[in-house]
């Protein structure tokens, strides 16, 4: 027995090497419409050129490495997906033929579990239960088969702690006008998730929302950064992570690291390869303010978590009671997100005030300033202003990037 297993175990890995690790595979990195052109620059950056966006982010070809440096480096992207397998499909019975034919014993583990996300549109086969249960009766058939334990289901995903792991293999079937895509996702947890936020107040911003709007302002770490209403410190933990150009998938696990294919050695180096081309500090200031003293406590646990801290300079304070002279810095990039909803003071000329403030005290600043809505960011009356409008939580929310 012993010996035949070495011999399965041989004949798989020279299956993976010819099938999965000496191929380009196609991949999605997922990512928010507004994001696209900025993560379509980080693939660049990385080596991938030849690139084609779509409303779900950015396609590519590549070597199964590739999706390892795209978790590991990419700062906007939500996810990246293996594109598996494409087929026409009209019903199930060729839906189950299909799966049921597929090498998923070089993708999947025996007895893993998995987490199948059905999307539907225009198709002869609309109800989205019978598409799940069909995978998965063709995955299970495949593994029975080989004589390997088939994968279960693990239908809560997001509602049963068990299921919320990283453990779980999230599989996506998008069926449209009767042609089948199956992915694969190799992130697991989304990549706003950097693994370095332990604790927050109130309602965080995302990780990768705050790089995407260091990235729109063309800040690289060039000149200072000031977070004048810092929360939980995500934008200056991202800016130093961004300045010393550490990658912000260094602390977190993927779910690529539980594939049959995975290459330890391969991950260790690139990892090896990312921190030896960081910075040792942040090139220039990063200062930190908020008058809420758990907030200040709650940003420096977080940076010192993404072994930033001694990047940043903290100051418990009352925004609009300090002046740039103060923090003895050159003028640079002014980012602002004051609380707004529940959380802001009933105060119906808080933006007239905030905008008044900048206006005098900053001139020579850029500004990136969140607000709830249109309405609100033209109270701030801040010339040559733009406008960006995107979604946080689902919510849409405004940017106003300007020079003062």
């Amino acid at each position: 027995m012993k010996e035949c297993a070495v011999k399965t175990n041989k004949a798989l890995g020279r299956q993976l090497k010819r099938h999965v690790l000496a191929v380009e595979h196609r991949m999605a990195a997922i990512t928010a419409p507004e994001f696209i052109p900025l993560c379509e620059q980080e693939l660049r950056g990385i080596g991938l050129l030849e690139l084609a966006p779509t409303e779900a982010g950015i396609e590519f070809s590549a070597k199964l490495t590739a999706g390892y440096l795209c978790n590991l480096r990419l700062r906007t992207a939500g996810r990246i997906v293996m594109r598996l397998a494409r087929f026409r499909c009209g019903a199930v019975e060729q839906l189950f033929h299909k799966v049921s034919t597929f090498r998923w014993e070089l993708w999947l583990h025996s007895g893993l579990r998995l987490h199948i996300d059905v999307y539907v549109r225009r198709s002869r086969m609309q109800h989205e239960g019978l598409i799940e249960k069909t995978v998965l009766q063709g995955i299970q058939r495949r593994f029975e088969e080989l004589r390997l334990v088939p994968p279960a289901l693990c239908q809560a995903l997001h509602a049963q702690e068990d299921c919320a792991s990283d453990a779980v293999q999230r599989l996506l079937v998008r069926v449209v006008d009767n042609a089948c895509e199956i992915s694969l996702d190799s992130s697991g947890a989304h990549l706003h998730q950097r693994g370095y936020r332990r604790v927050h107040t109130g309602a965080p911003l995302r990780e990768t929302l705050a790089a995407a709007i260091l990235m729109k302002a063309g800040w690289h770490g060039d000149r200072p950064l000031v977070d004048g209403m810092c929360g939980s410190g995500t934008v200056p933990i991202e800016a130093s992570l961004l300045a010393r150009r550490l990658p912000p998938g260094s602390g977190r696990a993927f779910l690529f690291e539980q594939w049959p294919s995975y290459q330890a050695k391969t991950w260790r180096y690139l990892l090896r390869q990312a921190n030896d081309h960081a910075l040792a500090k942040a090139p220039v200031p990063i200062i930190a303010i908020d008058e809420n003293p758990e907030a200040i406590a709650a940003s420096r646990q977080n940076a010192d978590h993404a072994r930033v801290g001694k990047d940043i300079v903290w100051h418990q304070r009352d925004f609009f009671s300090i002046r740039p002279q103060e923090l003895n810095v050159e003028p640079g990039l002014l980012f602002l997100n004051p609380p707004y909803g529940k959380r802001l003071p009933q105060e119906d000329d808080f933006y007239e005030r905030l905008g008044a403030h900048l206006r005098r005290f900053y001139p020579g600043w850029q500004a990136a300033v969140m607000a709830p809505d249109r309405p609100r960011a033209l109270r701030l009356k801040l010339a040559r202003a733009r406008y960006w409008h995107i979604k946080h939580g689902g919510l849409p929310i405004v940017v106003v990037f300007t020079r003062l």
